[in-house]
């Protein structure tokens, strides 16, 4: 009997301790374990071997990171110069007009940008000086006229007959006119030199159409609105 009773005490016991164990027992943690390291991608691309191209016309190029690609010439490029022949030669030129049309055209872009600015920076430097009263605003024998005018206006229109009259017989006065409100080819219609406002008016501080502004070789300055005749301009520049 006290057998039975040792051998059930010995049982209750190894099933006390099994669950004390998966209660407090943790999964053991390696802290030593060696730890994979990851390899950052443009290092894994700098180890890959650069492609071989076997070509005369083959040339590796690096990037800041370090990765080497190949550049090969444009295929007219390089048909033409193997194989000088009518048909390549006609394909190179074709491709290298594209390309030489965009430079003409870019070009033209910034002559007519800088013009303008040089025109603004000059009819800036006329207003200021004769503002302070110097005696430097326009170069000695050279008469201005700047000239403003707005699509639409009738005034406009008459007035530009008499501008254009004036730039036709009187080459010793210098005319820049200003337009608002016309495309560029309108104003290749004009019997004169115009180009488009780009803030002039507003220098010139022009609130109403049509607008003269004169500046004569004695450094006298005048301004003009509305319809003007002819001769009461060039009165102004005696």
């Amino acid at each position: 009997m006290k057998r039975n009773i040792l051998l059930l005490l010995t049982v209750l016991s190894h099933f006390s301790v099994a669950q004390a164990r998966g209660v407090f027992e943790y999964d053991r943690i390696k802290f030593f374990e060696a730890v994979k390291v990851l390899e950052y991608t443009d290092q894994v691309e700098n180890k890959q071997s650069p492609e071989i191209i076997v070509d005369e016309w083959a040339e590796p190029v690096i990037s800041p990171s370090g990765k080497v690609s190949i550049y090969l010439p444009p295929k007219e490029v390089r048909d033409f110069l193997d194989k000088p022949d009518g048909a390549n030669a006609k394909a190179y030129l074709q491709w290298n007009l594209k390309r030489v049309k965009k430079f003409v055209v870019a070009q033209g872009l910034l002559a007519k940008e800088a013009k303008e600015l040089g025109f603004m920076k000059e009819a800036k430097g006329l207003l200021e000086d004769n503002y302070m009263g110097g005696a430097t605003g326009v170069k000695d024998g050279v008469n201005y006229l700047f000239y403003f005018m707005l699509n639409g206006c009738p005034a406009c229109e008459k007035e530009s007959q008499v501008i254009k009259d004036i730039y036709l017989n009187h080459p010793e006065i210098r005319i820049e006119a200003f337009a608002n409100g016309f495309s560029e080819q309108e104003l290749e219609e004009f019997g004169f030199s115009v180009r488009q406002d780009n803030g002039m008016s507003s220098l010139f501080k022009v609130n109403s159409y049509p607008a003269i502004a004169v500046f004569n070789r004695r450094n006298r300055r005048y301004f003009l609105t509305g319809f003007v005749e002819k001769d009461k301009i060039l009165k102004l520049f005696e």
